[in-house]
């Protein structure tokens, strides 16, 4: 079965009609073609069904003419049989209404992207499948690298291939509306899909926080694109709060930042990460072998299980989460630091020096070696060097995840982050101190920041990266 038959969201009534605003469907339809291409139980093919005959009785045409039209203008496609079926009976209730019968109904059962589809539109308009790069299988990956150009880097969602494959189907004055899930505003896989998008956008109809579909969190967005538009500038409607700017594309090179207020370092500005370092935690690849949360203190060594490990190889390990539930946990750190830095063990050393640690870890080691894990790794490190030359100092840990407002704890020079961003004193010159960071990211300001720049998850939540604080420009007295 194919994946996104099993990831199917139908849009919204008022949606629809939003979406088919949005292009002007609504006059002097016959003749231009629409397609749908991901059609569903037909919520928007009834819409746009609905308009074209009204349209079609305003223009006085006959029941025979609006019938061929509404089989040669009107396009969809829906991989799932069962949702075809239903569609075309949902659609001969509405053309009946209007005393039109049989109509052959122009939906082809397929996926677009695998079809090789010659047609072009003057509107594609809807709401393609949500699914994400980790409910693809390693098959449909391969494909959609290989076909699309918005996919061809990272971990890219399935609805880019869509919104590519759509505007590509565009005729040269057509015109395009999607809902889409909002976080490719901002997500860094979907910078190909961004550049691809941008020469021809012209509206983007945000719902921030709004959640349009039940029980998923996606926040969700419109945006409109013409192929015709030679704007230098777009629209951004934030609908949750009745606004309307206008963003010039130039300002929309990395992420879609929409705001007239910048972000930028000036005189009178300092960017955070020429004072401070923010970087990712750690990464072992394999948490539940590293991070230890159940153990029993036994002399030189913690029991876990039935195996022990030399409490000389063990940290105090740290997360946002565990903060919060007042968690204590510790994690196995296959390294130690010199004056000259972080020092790496060999086979040799290690297994000398901590054998019960070994006993422990090989039970695992299978797993360990089949991790993606950075060249040169040995198999009892952790998969990723990141973090790991900077974590020997005191140090500020922050969510990736800010809700309400940023919670920034002090740790220790010995205590491991294992999950979130942590924040040191730029080259270790300590020439700021940390508490002066943490004010700047507890302050107002950043939250603000944090709210433009961070991509929405769960409604009020807002997903941010390092390189997102350390690009935060702030005024430069809240250094004094």
């Amino acid at each position: 079965m194919p994946v996104y038959t099993k990831c199917q969201v139908f849009t919204p009534p008022d949606n629809v009609k939003k979406l088919l605003d949005v292009v002007g469907y609504e006059r002097n339809l016959f003749g231009r073609k629409v397609a749908e291409n991901s059609c569903g139980d037909g919520n928007i093919l009834i819409e746009i069904v609905k308009r074209y005959i009204s349209d079609c009785f305003r223009q006085e045409f006959n029941i025979e003419t609006i019938k061929v039209g509404l089989q040669e203008d009107i396009w969809a496609a829906e991989i799932d049989k069962s949702h075809i079926e239903n569609c075309k009976i949902r659609l001969d209730a509405v053309v009946e209404h209007y005393g039109i019968r049989d109509v052959s109904w122009n939906i082809l059962e397929g996926d677009v992207l695998k079809e090789n589809i010659i047609d072009r539109f003057d509107f594609v308009i809807g709401n393609p499948p949500y699914i994400t790069y980790k409910e693809l299988d390693e098959d449909e990956r391969r494909f959609v690298r290989d076909k699309y150009e918005t996919c061809k880097v990272g971990k890219f969602d399935y609805c880019y291939a869509f919104i590519e494959a759509s505007i590509r189907s565009l005729t040269d004055n057509g015109k395009f509306a999607y809902l889409i899930p909002s976080n490719i505003f901002k997500n860094r896989f979907a910078q190909n899909l961004r550049d691809f998008i941008l020469p021809c956008l012209t509206d983007v109809y945000d719902y921030t926080n709004q959640k349009l579909f039940t029980g998923k969190l996606t926040a969700s967005a419109i945006i409109v694109c013409d192929r015709n538009t030679n704007n230098t500038f777009i629209n951004y409607h934030n609908v949750s709060n009745h606004t309307r700017i206008q963003v010039d594309k130039d300002k929309m090179k990395a992420k879609w930042v929409f705001s007239n207020v910048e972000n930028t370092e000036n005189e009178n500005t300092v960017r955070f990460g020429d004072c401070f370092h923010a970087a990712s935690s750690i990464a072992t690849l394999l948490n539940k072998v590293f991070i230890i949360d159940n153990y029993i203190e036994n002399g030189d060594y913690l029991s876990v299980g039935e195996y022990k490990i030399e409490k000389a190889l063990l940290r105090d390990a740290v997360s946002p989460r565990a903060f919060n539930y007042e968690k204590s946990e510790k994690v196995i750190f296959p390294y130690y630091y010199s004056e000259e830095g972080l020092q790496r063990y060999t086979v040799e050393q290690f297994e000398s020096q901590y054998p019960q640690a070994v006993i422990y870890l090989k039970q695992y080691q299978d797993k360990l070696e089949k991790r993606k894990s950075d060249v040169g790794i040995s198999w009892f490190e952790y998969g990723r060097s990141q973090a790991l030359a900077h974590l020997n100092q005191p140090k500020l840990l922050i969510s990736t995840l800010i809700t309400g407002s940023a919670k920034v704890y002090a740790i220790d020079r010995d205590t491991i982050p294992t999950s979130g961003i942590y924040i040191v004193p730029k080259d270790n010159k300590q020439k700021y101190s940390l508490e002066k960071a943490k004010d700047i990211l507890n302050s107002e300001l950043f939250l603000q920041y944090v709210k433009t720049i961070g991509v929405i998850s769960n409604g009020n939540s807002y997903r941010i990266s390092p390189k997102d604080i350390n690009d935060f420009c702030f005024p430069r007295n809240m250094l004094l």
